[in-house]
């Protein structure tokens, strides 16, 4: 079997909310740091899944950039 451009498509695009959230979650203040360590915590831990949830209701209780 070879490697193909893919595969790597495959592999990555499923983990782009993730890197995404982990990079927003650091680079906005939230009302509380234990809700910061919250999202970071389900979206490092459930991968794909906690990054899309952290997407459609995390991102909208972010305050603003740091």
């Amino acid at each position: 079997m070879s490697f193909v451009w893919w595969h790597a498509v495959v592999v990555w695009l499923p983990m782009l909310p993730t890197f995404w959230s982990i990079w927003h979650i650091w680079s906005h203040d939230f009302p509380r740091p234990q809700a910061r360590a919250l999202w970071l915590v389900l979206v490092v831990f459930v991968p794909v899944i906690g990054g899309i949830i952290y997407i459609f209701t995390g991102r909208k209780t972010a305050l603003g950039k740091i």
